[in-house]
């Protein structure tokens, strides 16, 4: 059985398993968390993305956002919402907790939920604080947001990134819809499904990380949304702050990242 992160308490209801932090528990449990599929029905807010994820008011917890775990890619087609174990929303929550705990801005956790299902599989479910009003960096850049707000929330991503990185996490899948706005001009962390602590993290792990990061903002740019060169710079300046990378290394480190864009667009071409 996976080690759960402290703070949290590892349940069972009716059927279902669950780790719920201790001060929500009880309140996630009268509400019905044990099936977070039959909360849906009182969504105060519903979002797009993977994972059908929604919004809800609990009682004794505030706004809660519920997220169903999928699979990406080609196992979509074959397991859906299909896993062995909880060892992934487990994992998740561990890492959310864990780069919290390490400074790192990121969602806050409250559980995950995992329910039967056939053949011995599991369906999963991540519990985390809702912030209403807020939006992921990339829907804000689209509605093209005054200069300096802009400005300050690249810059806030970079920092996000780098004190991601700092704590020692990888993580496979850095983008733009990964990062929330919140009102209060806060960029938050909010999915680390996959990601992995080292002890420290070496510097090819973190240009991999910045790597995918690029490529994804160079996407959208390709793909007709306002994200400029300019945006992106701002962004891995933020990351580089005033030790790493230095400034001659910053401009060969942005045409490296120029040029694996090229070639990866190239092999998919």
């Amino acid at each position: 059985m996976d080690p759960i992160p402290s703070g949290f308490t590892r349940l069972t209801l009716r059927g279902a398993g669950a780790v719920l932090r201790d001060d929500v528990a009880e309140a996630l449990v009268a509400a019905g968390a044990a099936d977070p599929e039959s909360l849906r029905a009182h969504a105060t807010a519903v979002y797009e993305g993977r994972g059908r994820p929604f919004g809800v008011e609990v009682p004794g917890a505030g706004r809660v956002f519920v997220r169903q775990y999928l699979h990406g890619g080609a196992l979509r087609k074959l397991t859906g919402e299909l896993y062995r174990g909880d060892g992934r929303f487990v994992a998740e929550l561990t890492a959310l907790a864990d780069a919290a705990r390490a400074g790192v801005p990121v969602g806050e956790a409250l559980g995950v939920v995992a329910r039967p299902a056939a053949m011995g599989m599991r369906r999963g479910w991540l519990l985390a604080r809702e912030l209403t009003g807020a939006v992921d960096a990339l829907t804000l850049l689209a509605a093209s947001p005054p200069p300096a707000r802009r400005r300050a929330i690249l810059e806030a991503a970079g920092r996000a990134i780098r004190a991601l990185h700092d704590a020692g996490f990888e993580h496979p899948d850095l983008h733009l819809k990964n990062l929330l706005v919140a009102t209060d001009g806060r960029v938050l962390l909010v999915d680390l499904d996959g990601a992995r602590r080292h002890a420290e993290l070496p510097r090819q792990k973190r240009l991999a990380g910045l790597y995918r990061f690029d490529r994804y903002a160079a996407k959208q740019a390709a793909a007709g949304l306002p994200v400029s060169r300019t945006d992106r710079l701002r962004v891995l300046k933020a990351y580089a702050g005033r030790d790493w990378p230095t400034a001659d290394e910053l401009r060969v480190l942005a045409r490296e990242l120029a040029a694996h864009i090229h070639r990866h667009e190239a092999v998919r071409g």
